[in-house]
């Protein structure tokens, strides 16, 4: 799960490997980066499906402090944010075993804060950031562009950080633990400029999504030396496909793909179980809706239609179609706590009249009985 303001996980190939590489580089401009992506195979290790977590944390972030929940919403309890921490410009995650970690960037340096619990003190580690050679950061840094991942099956977080460029789009940098953020390294990436979520297994394999205008999936197997597409079915790079924040859970990925544009689109899951180099599909839908994907264990929840869940507790073998009148008409983010409770930041929106009267408001709901009715906990605005 990733979060800026709430909890979130917190946004492809056809087409051969030397013209995918030749799209997004053209995308993304000329790349003095380390890492490559790669015409030659990189070996992605198999894996195998990993038994669920039965409490797995939520969270969220209120004006000046941190709510962690480890039942399903029920009950949260708050912890102050580190002294000088701004809420707006840094991202909280709560790893496997417990811990809590904020981080925001500075532009040189990641500040990591942890706490081994709610009651606990923080401690601080600056991370030196290796930036790409001869990019140049913008005068001042984009806030919110911090995003923590987390992989409950196998506790290993990742941080991606999208800085503004001084005469260019995103700068990206990639920070990944294989501990629960005890200790981290970062991560070659493919290009010097581009806006990416990653979803690792390990510090030397996973998944990362976005890039310019043309968004995408690339898996790397050697700690981003080299990135390669991920071999989708029916996906090829395009500004009409729209790429949702992938999922790492055990040795699970999972992506959400929106193929198309307006009545004719499609909205597919796809899973990987081979370290991110090829994808199946899950579970379609038409049109295009929130794109988020919660997954623990064996269980996975698919939120893209308003109001509406499909849900499969056997790794997306089989799927059921949820109702959900009491849901918001758009998920933000969802932490799947156990295969019946899980926490979501929602969104309603919408005008009275036409163009006035019209609003937007964000909720934590959650849910105890699969989905099928959800209630607003108290922390909601």
């Amino acid at each position: 799960m990733n979060s800026k303001a709430a909890p979130r996980r917190q946004a492809a190939t056809s087409l051969g490997i030397a013209v995918a590489a030749a799209l997004l580089l053209a995308a993304c401009g000329s790349s003095t980066a380390k890492a490559t992506i790669s015409s030659k195979s990189v070996s992605a290790t198999p894996w195998t499906s990993n038994p669920r977590q039965v409490l797995e944390p939520a969270w969220r972030l209120l004006a000046k402090e941190v709510a962690v929940s480890i039942n399903g919403g029920l009950a949260w309890t708050t912890k102050a944010m580190p002294p000088g921490v701004q809420v707006g410009g840094s991202s909280v995650t709560v790893t496997g075993k417990g811990s809590v970690l904020a981080v925001e960037s500075s532009g040189a340096n990641v500040k990591v804060f942890r706490a081994s619990n709610t009651s606990s003190l923080w401690t601080h580690e600056s991370l030196p950031i290796r930036w790409p050679v001869g990019v140049v950061l913008g005068p001042r840094y984009d806030s919110n562009k911090v995003n923590l991942g987390e992989n409950y099956g196998t506790d290993v977080t990742s941080i991606a950080i999208n800085e503004g460029g001084a005469q260019t789009g995103s700068v990206p940098v990639l920070f990944v633990s294989d501990n629960g953020g005890l200790a981290f390294v970062q991560v070659h990436l493919p290009t010097s400029y581009g806006t990416y979520q990653a979803a690792m297994l390990s510090s030397s394999t996973g998944v990362i999504t976005g890039g310019n205008s043309f968004q995408g999936v690339w898996f790397t197997a050697n700690s981003g030396k080299n990135w390669e597409p991920a071999a989708i079915p029916g996906f090829n790079p395009s500004p009409n496909n729209t790429v949702g924040t992938p999922v790492a859970f055990g040795t699970q990925i999972y992506v959400p793909i929106a193929l198309g544009v307006g009545t004719n689109a499609k909205t597919t899951l796809y899973e990987s179980t081979d370290g991110g180099a090829s994808f199946k599909a899950l579970s379609s839908q038409r049109g295009v809706g929130s794109l988020i994907v919660a997954a623990n264990g064996p269980d996975i929840w698919f939120f893209n239609a308003p109001h509406e869940i499909m849900e499969s507790s056997n790794d997306g073998v089989s799927w059921t179609t949820v109702f959900a009148p009491t849901l918001a008409k758009e998920v933000a983010s969802a932490e799947l706590v156990s295969p019946t409770k899980a926490v979501a930041t929602t969104v309603n929106y919408g005008c009275t009249g036409f163009k006035t009267g019209c609003y937007y408001n964000s909720y934590q709901q959650a849910t105890t009985n699969s989905g099928k009715t959800w209630t607003e906990d108290t922390l909601s605005p």
